[in-house]
Formats: C-alpha cells, sequence, structure tokens
C-alpha cells in the first residue's frame, strides 16, 4: 500500500505532488532514455530485452542485485509506457536516482494512476493535506507548513550570502542580537581569519523583530522562509 505523505511546501517551487517509485534495476537513465524514442515498438523491443537480462542475472547470480518480482518487473513495462502516453517527459519532471524514480507533478489524476496502476512499484506519495495548504503553497512559494516550528519556536528562517562573512557582517550582527536573547537563533558559526567567524542561516521568533533585523542586514539577506502551523490551518 503507498504511504501517503503530507508535504510541507512546493518541490522546487513548481510542483504540487511527489511520487516515488522503485524499480526492479538499478538502470533508471536508460529507462529515462526511453521516454524519448519516437516509435513506441523501439521501446517494446528494448523493454523486453532488459527484462530478460534482469530475469537471467536473476537466475544466474540470485537477487539482480537485490530481489524483485515479475509483478515489479509488469509494473515497471507499464508505467513506461504509461509516461509515454500521457508525455509526462513534457507535463511533469521526472527525475532518476539509482533504482528511484521519482514523478513531480501538478496533475491529481497523474498521482491516481500511478499509485492505483503501478502499485508494485510504488513505494510513496507527497502532497499538501488540503485544497488550503495547496494555495498557501503556490501563492507564498517561500512559505512552509509544518506540524511543529523549527526548535518549536521560530516562524522564520533567514539565509545570509556568501559574502557577508567579508563585510564582518556576522560579528556585528551576533553582537546586536545578544539582547534579544533566544528570541533569535543563529546557526553554527565557523571562524576565519583573526577571530572572525560567519554563518549562513538563522531563526527568528516574530515578524516585528524581522522586520527590525531587516533594516540592520539590509541586502545581506537572500532568503527569508516563513513557517505556518498545519494545526492552525486546519482551526
Amino acid at each position: 500500500m503507498t504511504e501517503i505523505i503530507h508535504s510541507k511546501k512546493l518541490f522546487y517551487k513548481e510542483w504540487a505532488y511527489k511520487i516515488r517509485l522503485k524499480m526492479p534495476t538499478g538502470y533508471n537513465q536508460y529507462i529515462r532514455k526511453l521516454l524519448t524514442y519516437v516509435k513506441d515498438s523501439t521501446v517494446e523491443s528494448k523493454m523486453k530485452s532488459l527484462m530478460k537480462s534482469i530475469r537471467y542475472e536473476g537466475r544466474q547470480n540470485g537477487p539482480y542485485p537485490f530481489e524483485f518480482t515479475d509483478a515489479q518487473l509488469d509494473a515497471m513495462y507499464d508505467f513506461i509506457f504509461y509516461c509515454r502516453k500521457e508525455n509526462l517527459r513534457q507535463n511533469a519532471r521526472i527525475n532518476e536516482y539509482w533504482r528511484i524514480i521519482t514523478v513531480y507533478c501538478n496533475d491529481k489524476r497523474y498521482v491516481k494512476d500511478i499509485c492505483d496502476k503501478f502499485d508494485a512499484i510504488v513505494e510513496s506519495a507527497e502532497m499538501p493535506a488540503s485544497d488550503e495548504e495547496l494555495e498557501i503553497m503556490q501563492e507564498k512559494k517561500n512559505t512552509t507548513i509544518v506540524d511543529r516550528l523549527p526548535y518549536n519556536k521560530y516562524r522564520y528562517a533567514c539565509s545570509l550570502d556568501y559574502w557577508s562573512s567579508r563585510d564582518n557582517i556576522c560579528p556585528s550582527f551576533a553582537k546586536w542580537s545578544k539582547p534579544y536573547g533566544k528570541r533569535i537563533k543563529i546557526s553554527s558559526r565557523w571562524g576565519y581569519g583573526s577571530g572572525n567567524f560567519a554563518f549562513s542561516k538563522f531563526w527568528v521568533e516574530d515578524e516585528k523583530l524581522l522586520n527590525m533585523i531587516k533594516l540592520f542586514l539590509g541586502t545581506h539577506i537572500t532568503k527569508v522562509e516563513t513557517y505556518k502551523l498545519r494545526a492552525e490551518l486546519e482551526n
């Protein structure tokens, strides 16, 4: 049965849904290549050759190099032709890493189709918990929906540009932030030169303080991520 995971934000700031599949082969670059051929007959021939090779290696060497079932091989075969029929190479994003194929899409129909038809190779599907969450993710792409705030208290995370360390802005900000105590949390620091140090990220408890920090750091802040509690959206 497919594991359903509630996502926190859009994938790659674009895709609402993610389906993770585990193939009975590690030749996933080869599988992606199959989506580019013009003729289905060419794909069919190459898929049958691949499946024959997997079965042969399995008989000769035991698991190939891992266990697989005929149902998984059949699902892999059908999945390739489904991707071609639905033109997922254009209508979705497909990533591969060894045995793992990941499909990112914005059409929920693809999620249902893939999970229902290829259950033998589908591991998980990630999606927003509700239409409201999806709307927030699409409208505010630097917003992350969470069940628990970072360190149980921080509403914002700020990233600093790489060159901040050259301007000694990190030591200056660390000194400036001391009176605010735990309302600001600075990430791990690294030292350089004579007593200087830098860091790339910090968390802020509330918007009022965040606005003060923006005045102090200005363009040294490259990104502000906002965290919204899922429980607050449900109420």
